[in-house]
């Protein structure tokens, strides 16, 4: 009985025994399993982001990024946004500790952010970095309106937050007088006849905090529609009005732009409706004779009813006479001087457009030789000389030229037209 009771009691104690150390063993594996999983975390941890990273702009207009290395590190994803878009997806990889984006413009701020990667691992995102893509100073372009105020306008710098305008006054400073998220600003407040100075920045808020705003050159505008200072030029069209005039008066207009119209009182009744809006825009409406007669072959008298009868349909259609005039083909004599009652406006560039009919031809002839003060001979009877006034009227402009009437060239060069006498050109005055 006591030897079965020590068998039973045997048995009981080595399962006991086993159990306990099944249970160690689960302990031991569980124990192992989060040392490894410890120390996997660890691992992700020590993969740090990249640092000393720099951003530069090279020769030829690229952003050339580069950093320090990362250990265990396989490559370098990097990240990146414009202006104040937000942070797009993956935008490059390297496997370099540098990198070169090659799509950039002017006018915009590229932000930058770089993680590292291995194959296991990789690490948070850097810190931003940015670069400004520089343009150049605002040009700024100032114009005298018809409504008597100052317009500027300039380009757009796209990463701009906002413009601000500067106006220079009496004491001398520039003082803000406008911000504005546009790329114009008008100013009602100037007197006619003087000359105002403005400076404009465009500014940009950066993520960091910082402010980038750069200012203009000097605008100077005089408020006047011409500016007595700046080169100017007028073209005189003959023979008409005709079927091409509206184009040309249209063209005028586009470009505030002003031309004087020598017409013939035959052509008037044809045309009445060209000839006003010359003369709303601001153009000027010469007397050309009735029907082309040479003057100087005809009698003082043949002269006198030529002038009288064109200027009465020139009134009758604008509501005044003419005030200069000028003899078909040039023919003047001392006759025609002492009867005609108006100044006699002649040429210092003659284009010949009614001989050779060449568009091309045409605009050499003024583009090759033009000068401030000139007055220049053209027909707006002939198709290939409307084209080449289209071509003229904005390339003049572009050159600096205010295109004006005969009348508005002698005013700003210091001339008082005499009647009878004759002008070649208005050059200013020494």
């Amino acid at each position: 009985m006591n030897k079965r009771i020590w068998m039973l009691f045997s048995l009981l104690f080595v399962g006991v025994i086993s159990m306990n150390i099944k249970t160690c063993a689960a302990e031991i594996t569980e124990t192992t399993t989060e040392i490894t999983t410890e120390t996997t975390t660890e691992a992700i941890q020590d993969i740090l982001p990249p640092g000393n990273i720099s951003v530069e702009i090279d020769n030829k207009g690229y952003i050339q990024l580069q950093w320090d290395a990362v250990l265990g590190a396989d490559k370098y994803v990097i990240y990146r946004r414009v202006d104040h878009e937000e942070l797009t997806a993956e935008y490059a990889t390297s496997k370099k500790l540098k990198f070169k984006d090659k799509k950039v413009d002017k006018g915009h701020v590229y932000y930058y952010s770089i993680k590292a990667v291995n194959a296991t691992s990789e690490s948070a995102i850097s810190k931003e970095v940015y670069k400004f893509v520089e343009v150049d100073k605002p040009q700024v372009t100032g114009t005298f309106t018809k409504k008597k105020k100052i317009k500027l306008t300039w380009d757009v710098v796209p990463a701009a937050d906002e413009y601000v305008v500067y106006k220079q006054f009496s004491s001398g400073d520039y003082i803000e007088v406008d911000k504005t998220k546009k790329n114009s600003y008008k100013d009602s407040y100037v007197k006619s006849g003087e000359y105002y100075k403005y400076k404009v920045a465009y500014r940009i808020k950066l993520n960091n905090g910082k402010t980038i705003e750069k200012k203009s050159k000097v605008c100077s505008v005089y408020s006047n529609l011409i500016d007595p200072k700046k080169k100017m030029v007028a073209l005189t069209f003959d023979d008409g009005p005709g079927r091409y005039t509206q184009e040309i008066v249209d063209c005028l207009k586009e470009n505030d732009a002003r031309a004087t119209f020598y017409v013939l009182g035959c052509n008037i009744n044809g045309y009445k409706k060209a000839m006003k809006n010359a003369h709303k825009i601001g153009c000027e409406i010469g007397n050309h004779s009735y029907n082309h007669k040479i003057l100087s072959t005809i009698s003082a008298d043949d002269v006198k009813t030529q002038m009288k009868d064109t200027d009465a349909k020139i009134e009758k259609v604008i509501g005044e006479k003419a005030v200069t005039m000028r003899p078909p083909g040039g023919g003047v004599n001392k006759t025609v001087q002492e009867v005609v009652g108006k100044p006699v406006i002649l040429w210092s560039i003659d284009t010949l457009d009614w001989k050779h009919r060449n568009t091309q031809k045409t605009i050499s002839s003024v583009m090759n030789n033009v000068k401030d003060g000139d007055i220049i001979l053209m027909h707006d009877i002939h198709e290939p000389t409307k084209r080449a006034a289209l071509y003229l009227i904005p390339a003049l402009k572009k050159q600096g030229y205010q295109l004006v009437t005969v009348s508005e060239l002698a005013e700003y060069r210091g001339y008082k037209l005499k009647k009878g006498s004759i002008y070649h050109s208005l050059r200013k005055k020494k």
